[in-house]
């Protein structure tokens, strides 16, 4: 029925739940039988099942399951000596350091095998021979990268549990280097991407008030200010541009090229530009047509400044953002199925197909939603929370 006399990883996984507060059948515990010990018996109790009955085709996810529920002391033998080396100095031992190393050298590979970042995030922090040059672990930031990997090795926060700012047990505490976006947690950091509603914003702002000032509104269309970009010519990312480089980055350069979605709406319009010529047209109050013939014409010169209000600020978040999310989540297909490079297996976070999926969701949401969502919103997360409200289709 277990033992404190006990030396291999079973002894382990008791050890650490005392330490983490993952002891118990329902964890948040710090005695009795650890969860995860509680888990793997009833996984090889399983496996022991269906081996008997000859259903061998079953096992595999019996296995993989193990080696996920395996996976856990480890990791938190790896985080229990980050936390004593890096944030308790009276705890500094070679001793202690060894043990760190240790746990981390029998965790690496798999880690490795789901973020070649992380691994080497990880091994840099916590190698053999750091201690006796005085080199301490930063704690923090080996906590971050063994999170960035829970979800690949087939672990949660609650499996891990955590530790208090005194290093003894506490509830699990997910770290993220990267505010939430509207609910929604990034993978990588999509911060200057978000910050694209800004420009939105101030083109409202500048379209309010009895006389609309036009030419400020175009500058925050097409010259941007808020969304940082190293890609961009003028090192802004532009709502413009998502509409001007449309035909290069969804119609004819990308691998999954055409784009579906966007394939639908050059037909339909039979313009790569349509979002860009609507929008410039309404700034500029001249008249405009799709070259389809389709929806026009549209006569911006006469239709007022109201109508042309409307056009430009619902035409640049609705139509030109809009199309711009589907193609961050095609090209997040793209990077995923062409990935070349250490990131790319079954198992990898594909660090680029993750930013790319990053990248719609701040998009689509923008920063002034914050965390959870707020009515400052400007972007496409907004307007599907107003039209719920409309339509009965909240909740």
């Amino acid at each position: 029925s277990g033992s404190p006399s006990g030396k291999l990883v079973w002894r382990l996984a008791e050890k650490r739940c005392a330490n983490f507060g993952t002891c118990g059948l329902n964890g948040g515990e710090t005695s009795g039988t650890s969860q995860i010990n509680h888990l793997l018996l009833a996984q090889f109790q399983e496996g022991e099942r269906l081996l008997q009955t000859g259903q061998c085709d079953r096992v595999r996810p019996v296995v993989d399951e193990i080696i996920s529920l395996m996976t856990v002391p480890l990791v938190q033998g790896s985080l229990r000596y980050a936390y004593k080396i890096g944030e308790q100095p009276e705890e500094r031992s070679q001793k202690n350091a060894a043990e760190g190393a240790i746990f981390t050298a029998a965790v690496l590979p798999l880690v490795h095998e789901c973020n070649v970042a992380a691994a080497k995030t990880i091994s840099d922090e916590m190698k053999f021979g750091l201690y006796d040059q005085g080199v301490f672990p930063d704690f923090a930031a080996v906590k971050a990268a063994f999170e960035s990997t829970y979800d690949c090795l087939g672990i949660t926060c609650a499996d891990v549990g955590g530790l208090s700012d005194t290093g003894v047990a506490a509830a699990c505490s997910k770290t993220s280097p990267w505010p939430d976006i509207a609910g929604y947690t990034p993978g990588s950091d999509v911060t200057k991407h978000a910050n694209l509603d800004l420009d939105q914003q101030a083109l409202v702002q500048a379209l309010k008030g009895g006389t609309p000032n036009w030419e400020l509104a175009e500058d925050w269309y097409a010259v941007g200010g808020y969304s940082l970009s190293g890609k961009a010519p003028n090192g802004l990312r532009t709502m413009k541009g998502f509409s001007t480089g449309a035909e290069g980055k969804m119609y004819n350069n990308c691998d999954g090229c055409p784009y579906k979605t966007f394939s639908a709406f050059y037909d339909y319009y039979g313009d790569f530009d349509y979002a860009d010529k609507w929008v410039s047209a309404a700034l500029d109050g001249t008249n405009m047509a799709f070259s389809s013939g389709r929806h026009g014409p549209n006569d911006f010169a006469t239709l007022g400044d109201a109508a042309r209000i409307e056009a430009v600020k619902k035409g640049t978040a609705y139509m030109n953002v809009w199309m711009y999310v589907i193609r961050e989540f095609e090209d997040a297909i793209d990077d995923c199925t062409s990935c070349t490079g250490d990131n790319c297996n079954e198992f990898s976070l594909n660090g680029g197909s993750v930013h790319a999926w990053d990248e719609g969701v701040a998009f689509y949401a923008g920063s002034l939603e914050g965390a959870s969502g707020s009515p400052s919103g400007k972007l496409v997360w907004r307007l599907a929370e107003k039209r719920g409200a409309n339509f009965g289709t909240c909740g």
